[in-house]
């Protein structure tokens, strides 16, 4: 079967490694009409793995299948922690799992498609596929890929092949560099992982009723100015204003917890910029403003 037959007709397609991120891909995928045909596991009857049989009804086997089971898919995703990707993708390679024609897939953020080098000397072809998105582990993850924006770049049938499952989920497929991984996966990180660093951190500054749930409201709405409103016109607060007796206020309140104190001066040297780009910082008072968190700490 041609990449343009693939793309055109049901995809028949296994996964290696049956956590949250198979399952919506997987989900995912069968509701755009494709075939989940097995997974591999380390260890079939964990949890993961027997969620992985229940939402999917697809069969979970052990890393030595036989060859014959293997064959039955023309797309293999290696859905496994980015530290195992390379020697899971040599262990099948080297068990004759891959064959000539095959798509081989991982979904890594940070990895390009070079560590799939094992299936691509066998004569597979292969690609990187992330999506911008975090999972549950639950039915609803199938949704969760609408809209999203999927990073591909590998070889050019599988990243053909790639799109169109991308554009079957609904998501946003674009292309991205190999060399541009590592950067686009900090963005990631920072934008998913160091926000709940962030809220964690903010939580325990002050006693609310509720921890960190009582943030989410401003939290939220201020992600909703984000989206309809965008960057630099979201911004609110004492910096975009230019309030400097309010900062200096709060980086005193802060000395008591130096770790927080240092987060709030990042993210402050960090927003000054963003304001400016508003109109609502003058040029003269973020100079001062950069300085001042630069050489002083705010002290």
């Amino acid at each position: 079967m041609s990449g343009a037959e693939r793309e055109a007709e049901t995809v028949r397609m296994a996964f290696v490694g049956p956590g949250r991120t198979a399952v919506a891909l997987a989900l995912s995928s069968m509701r755009a009409g494709h075939e989940v045909v097995y997974a591999l596991a380390r260890r079939p009857e964990s949890d993961r793995a027997q969620t992985f049989l229940r939402m999917t009804e697809a069969p979970v086997y052990g890393m030595n299948v036989p060859q014959e089971v293997a064959a039955r898919a023309d797309v293999i995703w290696i859905t496994v922690p980015d530290h195992a990707i390379a020697s899971v993708c040599r262990e099948l390679a080297d068990a004759g799992v891959f064959r000539r024609g095959q798509v081989v897939l991982h979904a890594s953020g940070a990895l390009a498609s070079g560590v799939l080098e094992p299936a691509a000397i066998r004569g597979a072809k292969t690609a990187s596929a992330h999506p911008l998105q975090t999972f549950a582990g639950d039915e609803a993850d199938a949704e969760r890929l609408k809209g999203v924006a999927v990073a591909v770049e590998g070889q050019p049938e599988a990243v053909r092949l790639a799109f169109s499952l991308a554009e079957g989920w609904g998501a946003r497929p674009f292309a991205i560099a190999a060399a541009d991984k590592p950067a686009y996966h900090a963005a990631a990180v920072l934008a998913s992982n160091a926000v709940i660093a962030l809220m964690a951190t903010a939580a325990r500054l002050a006693p609310l009723p509720e921890g960190a749930k009582s943030l989410l409201p401003l939290a939220r709405r201020t992600l909703e100015n984000l989206e309809s409103l965008g960057i630099p016109a979201a911004l609110t607060g004492p910096i975009e204003r230019g309030d400097v007796d309010t900062v200096a206020e709060h980086l005193r309140a802060l000395e008591r917890d130096p770790a927080a104190r240092r987060v709030y001066l990042a993210l402050a040297a960090a927003t000054v910029p963003i304001a400016v780009a508003k109109g609502t910082l003058g040029p003269e008072a973020a100079g001062h403003l950069s300085q001042w968190f630069a050489d002083t700490g705010g002290m």
